[in-house]
């Protein structure tokens, strides 16, 4: 293996609506061997809720002293620098990092990310299913911690080693570069953390304001209906985002001081 690869992994404080990144993890591969990683949780805007807990066990009390995700991501992407990553169902993790960017006007990375799912998929087809655990198991990889994201990391690029291995042995003139343009094809083309970014939601004329006050972090009131008559709530707009068919705001309540998601379909007008 004579590319560099970033290999890397992140938990999540939510398991529903929009991620938010809770520890991140990675490992560099040269040559087939570690040469460095990379490791980090990240204190949440919001409360890490029991199904992601039931998950990973990672609880506030572990999480209280963390780095916040914008100078967690920006090491990682200094760790990282332009080499190609890799993850296990990496549009997920893109999708993670991608809105924290997003939350936190950052530039992601462009270079190409592999996903060791799909290449399971085409390369370890016996496997009984094609999830990180199963196919640790199926490779007899031996693996003390689940669920958490540097040991994710180094499973995943076990996986990924067992791929290329059934590539080059199915392909003897797929050699050196090759290796890495076949892997970039079967992982279903240039996905990369940029090219994830949340979807923009469609805004009606009414609420443009919203888009305003996100870029210049200020408040406004909402006239906002859930059940029963509307209520006016003052918020801290943070991002607009698409997720599914329906259009989100993501914002600080100023009442209670937590990060909170709102329908836009239900804001039926922005106070002066």
């Amino acid at each position: 293996m004579s590319r560099p690869l970033v290999v890397f992994d992140t938990e999540t404080a939510t398991t529903r609506g929009a991620p938010h990144l809770l520890e991140l993890g990675a490992v560099r591969i040269e040559d087939g061997e570690i040469t460095g990683h990379f490791e980090a949780f990240v204190r949440p805007q919001v409360a890490i809720d029991e199904f992601a807990r039931a998950i990973h066990g990672i609880d506030d009390d572990m999480v209280r002293d963390a780095r916040m995700a914008p100078e967690v991501i920006a090491a990682f992407l200094e760790f990282a620098g332009d080499d190609w990553l890799v993850a296990h169902n990496a549009p997920f993790d893109a999708n993670v990092l991608a809105f924290e960017a997003a939350r936190h006007a950052l530039t992601l990375s462009d270079a190409p990310l592999l996903d060791t799912v799909k290449l399971a998929r085409r390369y370890l087809p016996d496997s009984i299913d094609h999830k990180l655990e199963t196919l640790t198991a199926h490779l007899d990889i031996e693996v003390d911690v689940r669920h958490r994201a540097l040991a994710d990391a180094v499973s995943c690029w076990k996986v990924l080693e067992a791929c290329i291995e059934r590539l080059v042995t199915s392909d003897s003139h797929c050699v050196g570069e090759a290796v890495f343009l076949e892997l970039l094809a079967r992982s279903g083309g240039r996905l990369t953390l940029r090219s994830a970014a949340p979807k923009t939601p469609r805004i009606p004329t009414r609420l443009r304001p919203l888009s305003h006050a996100c870029r210049d972090r200020t408040q406004v009131t909402l006239v906002y209906v859930e059940e029963g008559a509307p209520a006016r709530l003052a918020v801290a707009p943070r991002l607009l985002f698409r997720m599914g068919e329906r259009d989100y705001l993501e914002a600080e309540c100023v009442r209670s001081g937590t990060v909170k998601t709102y329908r836009l379909d239900r804001v039926r007008r922005i106070v002066d």
